[in-house]
């Protein structure tokens, strides 16, 4: 799967299930908004995060109120504001689990990540066995968190693409393009 030029909501989508996500009629496609844990959280088209604590209740309310309490609250993380650009910084902060019981098969994905800032340099691929897609690309984007921080945030390090790789009978990998 082709990933650098997915638009930002649609990568929380693959990580967030579905039935966390709030209002997804009323939200244009390329925004998302969802919970998890204890707090409410808005993927803008630019990529651009913001969280808020749930308010009571939170499921009773429509999206005008919720953006209202958005607007207006005391507690609202933005984290672009926070100078925390990428997916793992506020993975992090969700203290975010991969969902391990998930209905896909698991299977064996090749990584390929890029520098952004450098689309010439080397790539880094690597290959995860046996996990599921959630998986693969939440490993995939923790890495490009830390290939960030290795860099001292000179550097934007991007999931280019995840490819599921299987093994034929003589042990050879194949890519499924």
């Amino acid at each position: 799967m082709e990933l650098l030029n997915e638009a930002p909501a649609q990568i929380w989508r693959l990580l967030i299930p579905a039935s966390h996500w709030m209002f997804p009629d009323e939200v244009p496609e390329d925004e998302l908004i969802f919970h998890y844990r204890d707090h409410i959280y808005f993927v803008n088209n630019d990529g651009s995060v913001l969280s808020m604590p749930k308010p009571a209740c939170y499921d009773l309310l429509d999206l005008g109120t919720l953006l209202e309490y958005l607007a207006t609250s005391d507690e609202t993380i933005d984290f672009d504001d926070e100078g925390q650009f990428d997916y793992g910084f506020v993975l992090k902060q969700m203290g975010y689990i991969v969902p391990v019981k998930q209905k896909t098969k698991k299977a064996n994905y090749q990584i390929h990540i890029i520098n952004t800032a450098l689309p010439k340099a080397h790539a880094n691929r690597y290959e995860l066995k046996n996990v599921h897609f959630g998986f693969a690309l939440y490993h995939a984007l923790m890495r490009c968190h830390e290939l960030n921080a290795k860099t001292d945030w000179e550097y934007e390090h991007e999931v280019k693409r995840i490819e599921k790789v299987e093994s034929n009978s003589s042990g050879k990998v194949q890519l499924n393009l």
